[in-house]
């Protein structure tokens, strides 16, 4: 048996996908490796085993992110971050996020209309938004609660290149 945990070629390239892209779910993690999700999950709980990375239950899904590989076993990404990482993954709430740091605040119709989602597919996702505190309401519009750590998670984590592709516009213009 061995004995580092990333000594297997498909181990090592789940860490390296994992602390590249914190947040993920399993199935993203087992699409992106071009593996199972059974073989995903096989190593993902070896390196959940040994410490080197960490997943957190989310509706249905695991989300990992990476602790430190150098011994000492540490969590990368801070526990109060994770939630919102988790959301900055999926494709509505990373469009909010980007949309309201860009133009400050919003209706929840107007963004409905330009993340092409129903009315109440947005409710969805406002609500859970605010239950992990990034956004809150200012009258009628929704608004950014910490835009500054919104814009530092998106600086220090960069979503998956085809997360942000179907709105590069506003990636563009938050990444003036």
């Amino acid at each position: 048996m061995s004995r580092d945990p990333l000594e297997l070629e498909n181990r090592r390239r789940a860490y390296e996908l994992v602390a590249a892209v914190p947040g993920l779910h399993l199935r993203d993690l087992a699409r992106r490796l071009a593996v199972d999700v059974r073989t995903a999950l096989y190593h993902l709980d070896h390196l959940e085993e040994h410490g080197l990375v960490s997943g957190i239950e989310e509706g249905g899904f695991k989300r990992y992110f990476p602790r430190t590989a150098n011994g000492r076993k540490a969590e990368i990404v801070d526990a109060r971050d994770k939630a919102w990482l988790g959301a900055l993954r999926r494709r509505v709430p990373l469009f909010v996020a980007l949309w309201l740091l860009t133009r400050g605040r919003a209706l929840q119709g107007e963004l409905a209309g330009e993340a092409k989602v129903s009315p109440s597919t947005m409710a969805y996702h406002l609500a859970r938004l605010a239950a992990v505190g990034m956004v809150g309401r200012d009258g009628t519009d929704y608004v950014l609660r910490e835009p500054d750590r919104v814009a530092r998670l998106l600086y220090a984590y960069r979503p998956p290149d085809d997360l942000i592709a179907g709105f590069l516009g506003l990636w563009q213009d938050f990444d003036l």
